[in-house]
């Protein structure tokens, strides 16, 4: 576990530091809204090739090889994002190596935490490491970017941990093949069948949607606040980034301590419930023209978001056959990723053209189009841990 919380923090660190460091990028490289987006097309194609390969290479390597290869692929883009700043086209193909090597590392770990005794509990504390990490992240980037110091010299900090994580990961699950079978489990299916049933399950994709469409509002909002922030509510640079960091100390905070009220009230019912939060915070944030009640509605809104990942999860973990997990988590996971691409991209294009004020009508018709795709999910009686 210790492995899984180290990798997944490195992520956040990772992710969180994007939004504080866009302003910096547009300047190196003299580039619009729509240009930057690209960054977000390639992490987004990453995912896709993590979707598709990390069920056959789990099949041939073995569990835990496969996660060490997606450790080095990992130290390999954050080399390359720290060791330039020439080319922007070589920057878009480090976050693609990144982005590839992190979807393989969730999809994995995912499955791996959607097997254990509570599973809603323990995904939330793996989420909310992430959230850790994505929270001290901006503060780290936006105080060396105001020193003058070049936004590459921070990927160093990145390669740093992966390093240490990689032996940690071979330490911890190098010689795991596979993860263990529910006595009940066939053997015997072929890894061709199993990815074919599992692409057409509808509970794979009716989470995979909803993921899509939550990380995409949470990065969306983490990604782009910074610039928002500044353009919009006329803040300056620090103020902005701890406006970023307040969302993701909020998704830090209740991963860790929203699991218990979450099972209390069913997994089900709470994303609803929070879901209407959400989207009456987003709207104040919105509508009330001040930075103050723009960051506390930010922070609050990553409170009420938070356990959207791990309820999926849990969710899944009781309606996915175990047989189909390793590629069912793959796809839920490099899908739900993609997210997280595809919607900020989408934004960067829209700001181009109207403004950064389009951040917030955006976050609100993701929230609500959650909501819609959480009904579709099927139900399941109430989980007793």
């Amino acid at each position: 576990m210790t492995a899984a919380f180290f990798a997944l923090f490195l992520a956040g660190w990772n992710g969180g530091s994007t939004g504080a460091m866009i302003p910096y990028i547009e300047r190196t490289y003299n580039i619009s809204y729509a240009r930057v987006a690209i960054l977000f097309v390639s992490t987004f194609i990453g995912y896709a090739v993590a979707a598709a390969a990390t069920g056959p290479l789990v099949r041939k390597f073995g569990f835990g090889r496969t996660l060490s290869i997606a450790m080095v692929v990992e130290l390999i883009g954050n080399v390359i994002n720290c060791s330039q700043r020439k080319s922007y086209n070589l920057m878009c193909f480090g976050f693609f190596v990144v982005g590839s090597a992190f979807a393989t590392q969730l999809g994995l770990f995912n499955s791996y935490f959607a097997r254990l005794s509570k599973p809603l509990l323990w995904t939330g504390l793996l989420h909310g490491v992430y959230g850790l990490g994505a929270f001290a992240s901006p503060q780290v980037a936006t105080a060396m970017l105001v020193r003058g110091v070049p936004y590459n010299i921070f990927y160093t900090t990145n390669v740093g941990m992966n390093v240490p994580l990689f032996v940690l990961v071979w330490l911890a699950f190098g010689k795991l093949d596979a993860l263990p079978r529910h006595p009940a489990e066939s053997s015997g299916t072929s890894g061709g069948s199993v990815l074919s049933t599992t692409l057409k399950s509808r509970e794979v994709w009716s989470l995979a949607i909803f993921l899509m469409l939550y990380v995409g509002a949470e990065e969306s909002l983490g990604g782009w606040i910074v610039s928002y922030i500044i353009e919009v509510r006329k803040g300056d640079p620090e103020g902005a980034s701890w406006v970023a960091s307040g969302m993701y100390l909020g998704l830090a905070i209740g991963r860790i301590l929203l699991p218990p009220l979450n099972m209390l009230l069913g997994e089900r019912n709470a994303v609803f419930i929070y879901v209407a939060f959400a989207i009456v915070l987003e709207c104040l944030a919105w509508l009330i023209p001040s930075f103050s009640s723009t960051a506390i509605c930010t922070a609050l809104i990553g409170l009420v978001i938070s356990t959207f990942y791990s309820a999926a999860i849990a969710m899944g973990g009781k309606l996915i056959p175990r047989s189909m997990h390793a590629d069912a988590f793959s796809i839920i996971s490099a899908v739900g990723q993609s997210g997280s691409a595809f919607w900020p991209l989408v934004i960067g294009v829209m700001s181009t053209k109207t403004g950064i004020w389009v951040v917030e009508p955006t976050v609100i018709a993701l929230l609500g189009a959650q909501g819609a795709c959480w009904w579709l999910v099927p139900k399941v009686g109430r989980r007793d841990e």
